[in-house]
C-alpha cells in the first residue's frame, strides 16, 4: 500500500444518497435491459471504506513524510507512543510480533528513548514485551486494551 491512497470516509446522508441513486439507476439499467435487451452504461459503484490496518499505513507513511521535509525540525512533532502502537498493530494485523530495534528504526528513535515509552506504555497496559529466552530479545506486541485504543482512534479518522 502506497502512501497517496485516500482515506475515504463518506457521510451517513451521502452514503444513503448514493445507494438511493445507484437501486434507481439499476431500476432503469434492468428496464432498459428489458426493453432493448442490451445496457451501454454500467452501474457506478461508491468508493469501498479502507480497511483499519490500510488507515494505519497511510497514518505512518504521512507522518513519516512529514518528518522528511521537516528535516531537523521533525522531532517538534514526535508521538512516539502513537508511532509505536501504530506499528505494532500493523505487525498484529500481520500476525507477527515486533523486535524494539526493528521498532526504533521503523519510527527513527534512539534505543534509550524507546526503552522509556516501552515502559510507559507497559505500565499503561497498552502493549507487553515478551522474552522467548534470556539469550532472545524481547518482542514487542499490543494487548487487547492497545488494540482496542488503536482501532478506536483508526475509526474516527
Amino acid at each position: 500500500m502506497s502512501a497517496d491512497i485516500r482515506l475515504l470516509r463518506w457521510h451517513h446522508r451521502d452514503r444513503e444518497d448514493y445507494e438511493r441513486l445507484a437501486a434507481a439507476l439499476e431500476r432503469v439499467r434492468a428496464a432498459a435491459a428489458r426493453g432493448r435487451g442490451e445496457i451501454v452504461a454500467p452501474v457506478p459503484t461508491g468508493p469501498e471504506e479502507p480497511e483499519d490496518v490500510d488507515r494505519a499505513r497511510v497514518l505512518l507513511a504521512q507522518r513519516r513524510a512529514r518528518d522528511a521535509a521537516a528535516g531537523p525540525l521533525a522531532e517538534m512533532f514526535g508521538e512516539p507512543g502513537w508511532d509505536i502502537l501504530l506499528n505494532l498493530f500493523i505487525a498484529f494485523e500481520a500476525g507477527e510480533a515486533m523486535r524494539p530495534q526493528v521498532v526504533a528504526d521503523a519510527i527513527g528513535l534512539r534505543p534509550a528513548v524507546l526503552a522509556r515509552w516501552i515502559d510507559v506504555l507497559t505500565d499503561r497496559g497498552l502493549i507487553r514485551a515478551i522474552a522467548a529466552d534470556p539469550d532472545t530479545p524481547s518482542t514487542l506486541s499490543l494487548t487487547d486494551s492497545g488494540t482496542a485504543l488503536v482501532l478506536r482512534c483508526l475509526g474516527s479518522v
